[in-house]
């Protein structure tokens, strides 16, 4: 007879409360643990099993990666007596972080698309690939909400919005698990990007509403619309609480409330952070059984609390193993699920990237954001060009953190540091933190970098190499660093800039681990300008010639009045990626029309933040103007320099008169309208139609407005296309001051708008009666439509 956890065809519950049956207390802790294999992995690691593992390999071969992924799971499986096999993750925010793997533009930049089936098409293409080297769990997508820009982590956020971060969140997670092909681990759960000072692992700086409303919303999206898999807690504390010990947060809210059903993971070394920062448990064991009894599965990324002392605690009566068994439980099921105990080994299929390198430069084309154009752009073709700056001539420093180029560097730095080739978890991290703090001397491996990518992706090219595809006579000067004080190369940038009929000028920011690094995990700053002398640097040029087209790249947006003022012309090219260069020629050049939208609202200095354009009535307003509503600094507006959803284009849209319509039933009203949109100037572009809602008078203090749906389409010169937005009323629900989510009695008013702050047309719906309302039914965002 079949043992009933080795029989496919038997449910998968029957299959994990048999297999349960049969385990240990000690290989139930295992399996809520993780190991971090660098290198070679050996039998001894998988003793009595293990939950989880992530892999670093030493080698460049993706093949050879992918030998070691098969490998560790082998090992697993032969040498604990059950065999169990482990979930191997890696990081995949815009591509696997593996050598030979597909990059694409960071989180944020992809936030400026306004698209998500740009998303979902690249995370179908990294889950091909993370099947191909064996790895099943992600540690994806990020959707924390992008509002303070000293935090270092801006970047791997898809923008400041609820409503475009939980659509952009259903699609890569739709397009990454597939059909229970990959786990999917949303985080930071929860207010991670709000910390105390901007200072990562802060306290988190906002109040329950803030965070059920907006920050949980893209969670609950992700769990009620996509089948969220696993989720991972935020570091830091709320109401004097760790998140990562809060049952009030990762069960209550997230099980509860939320409806979550998948595994809990730890961000690294949380539990740790309980002992030896937050200074809430005395011991590991203690940290353990916080963690544990607030719903926290697995550890990650090695066994500290979740380790021996746990299993001497559970002995000794003062823990409750089946507390234990609801988290393996968890984890047997996922493991089940995936096909884990079932599947044959895959054979590697050599990478080739020549499509996912094509989609890559498409959405980095689609990410370009232009914020001013003075006519100069796009740039007449013959000209002299002079292209000036630190970020103009290389690869690495179009990408983000957690990707694979800044991967590397950090390796690249270890190496360098004489760290070497290392076999634990204590070198691991220790390089890790050095690499943050930059202790020791700046290490920069860019140039390293740079030529593994072109390896990697032979089309990647940096602007500079981009522009000289379309502008033949160029020159080029660094002028500065991206984070140094030296000025001694603002003599030949000065002179180039002098010589030329227009100049483009690649300034911004280098985002990943260690001293050469202007932010990251980590690397938070006190000011949101130009890192180093890049402000000076700018000043000058555009003194010396004010053909200046200002090209920025960075996870924050550009926070400078002078260059606004001066430039000729701005982009806000975000991380864009390998092939971000090319796509930045290109609409610098005319070929592509930049149709890319703000993610964010751009605050005119570090002392207004943060600036978002649905802060609650009275917190930021500038109009209207004389009243008591009306709000300013002494020395600066609060309204955005630039708003939320803004970008310009080379053509111009006309909106015709839209079309509304409500319909559904009295307890829950649906809205629809259609709105005719034809491109009237000379040349293919692409809009973002938006829709915002207000609601005008409510119990609670509400926001001025909020996003309710957006669509980008692309229209021909002359062509028009209806978008048709159907939502529920619902959306705009709230909790009351009894905490019953609700549509309250009154006006509501809709705008068609081309951003946060500029309304084309709007509609005043009337509620008879409040509605109290089922919050697991609600909706998130609007479905749209598309008819010629």
């Amino acid at each position: 007879m079949k043992i009933i956890y080795k029989d496919k065809d038997r449910p998968v519950s029957e299959r994990v409360e048999d297999l349960l049956s049969r385990m240990t207390l000690n290989q139930k802790i295992r399996q809520l643990t993780c190991l971090m294999v660098v290198g070679k992995a050996n039998p001894e690691m998988f003793a009595d099993g293990i939950g989880e593992v992530i892999f670093f390999s030493t080698e460049a071969d993706p093949a050879l990666y992918a030998a070691g992924n098969r490998d560790i799971q082998e090992l697993a499986k032969a040498n604990n007596p059950l065999g169990i096999p482990v979930i191997i993750h890696a990081e995949a925010l815009t591509g696997l972080v593996a050598s030979g793997c597909a990059i694409f533009p960071t989180s944020i930049s992809l936030g400026a698309t306004f698209d998500p089936e740009i998303v979902r098409d690249m995370a179908e293409r990294i889950r091909g690939q993370m099947l191909n080297l064996g790895v099943r769990q992600a540690l994806s997508p990020v959707l924390d909400l992008a509002r303070d820009f000293r935090w270092g982590r801006t970047g791997e956020d898809y923008g400041s919005d609820p409503t475009l971060v939980a659509e952009m969140a259903c699609a890569y997670i739709k397009g990454l698990q597939g059909e229970n092909e990959i786990i999917a681990t949303a985080k930071h759960f929860l207010g991670y990007s709000v910390p105390e000072g901007g200072l990562n692992c802060s306290r988190i700086q906002t109040d329950s509403r803030d965070i059920r409303e907006n920050f949980a919303k893209p969670f609950e999206a992700a769990i009620r619309r996509a089948g969220l898999r696993s989720v991972m807690n935020s570091y830091g504390e709320m109401n004097g609480e760790a998140v990562c010990a809060s049952k009030a947060l990762l069960t209550d809210l997230l099980r509860g409330e939320l409806g979550f059903d998948g595994i809990v993971v730890s961000d690294y070394m949380s539990a740790n952070a309980l002992v030896d920062a937050l200074k809430v448990a005395q011991t590991p064991e203690e940290a353990a059984m916080l963690c544990l009894s607030a719903g926290l599965d697995v550890e990650l990324p090695a066994p500290y609390a979740y380790e021996a002392g746990l299993r001497e605690a559970v002995k000794r009566g003062e823990f409750d193993e089946e507390i234990i068994n609801l988290s393996v439980r968890r984890v047997l099921t996922q493991k089940f699920e995936l096909g884990l105990f079932d599947e044959e080994e895959r054979i590697y299929i050599p990478i080739d990237n020549t499509e996912h390198d094509k989609k890559s430069l498409e959405a980095a084309e689609k990410v370009v954001t232009l914020l001013k154009n003075n006519g100069i752009l796009p740039l007449e073709p013959g000209k002299k060009v002079a292209v000036i700056g630190p970020t103009a001539d290389g690869l690495r420093i179009l990408n983000n953190g957690y990707t694979w180029p800044a991967g590397l560097e950090m390796s690249l730095c270890m190496i360098e540091q004489e760290r070497g080739t290392m076999a634990g978890i204590d070198q691991v991290f220790d390089a890790f933190v050095d690499g943050m703090t930059g202790s020791g001397e700046a290490v920069d491996k860019s140039a390293e970098v740079d030529f593994v990518l072109r390896m990697e992706h032979p089309g990647a090219k940096s602007i500079l190499e981009g522009l000289k595809l379309h502008f033949p006579e160029i020159s080029c000067a660094k002028g500065c660093t991206v984070t140094g004080e030296n000025t001694s190369g603002f003599e030949e940038a000065l002179r180039l800039a002098g010589e030329a009929d227009a100049v483009v000028l690649a300034i911004g920011g280098k985002v990943g681990w260690g001293k050469s690094c202007s932010c990251g995990e980590g690397i938070d700053n006190t000011d949101i300008a130009l890192p180093g002398v890049q402000a000076r640097l700018a000043e000058e040029i555009l003194e010396k010639n004010p053909n200046t087209i200002v090209v920025h790249t960075d996870v924050k947006p550009l926070v400078d009045e002078r260059i606004y003022e001066n430039a000729a012309a701005v982009i806000e090219a975000w991380m864009p990626g390998p092939f971000g260069g090319e796509a930045i020629a290109n609409v610098i050049a005319g070929k592509t029309n930049p149709g890319g939208r703000l993610p964010v609202d751009v605050p005119r200095c570090v002392g207004q933040t943060p600036v978002y354009y649905y802060q609650r009535n009275y917190s930021r307003s500038d109009r209207p103007s004389g009243s008591i509503a009306e709000k300013n600094y002494r020395t600066c507006a609060t309204s955005a320099r630039f708003p939320f959803g803004f970008g310009l284009s080379y053509t111009a849209f006309e909106y015709g008169e839209p079309e509304w319509a409500t319909a559904g039933t009295e307890q829950e009203p649906l809205i629809s309208v259609s709105v005719k949109v034809t491109n009237t100037g000379g040349v293919l572009g692409d809009e973002v139609i938006q829709i915002y809602g207000i609601d005008k008078v409510a119990s609670v203090v509400r926001p001025q407005k909020l996003l309710v749906g957006f669509k980008r389409i692309t229209l021909e010169k002359g062509e028009s296309k209806t978008v048709t937005f159907t939502f529920r009323l619902d959306q705009l629900a709230f909790p009351d001051k009894e905490n019953k989510w609700v549509v309250e009695k009154g006006e509501f008013v809709f705008e068609i708008a081309k951003d946060a702050d500029t309304p084309l047309y709007t509609y005043a719906y009337e509620q008879p009666e409040t509605l109290i309302i089922d919050h697991t039914k609600r909706g998130f965002f609007a479905e749209t439509s598309v008819a010629e």
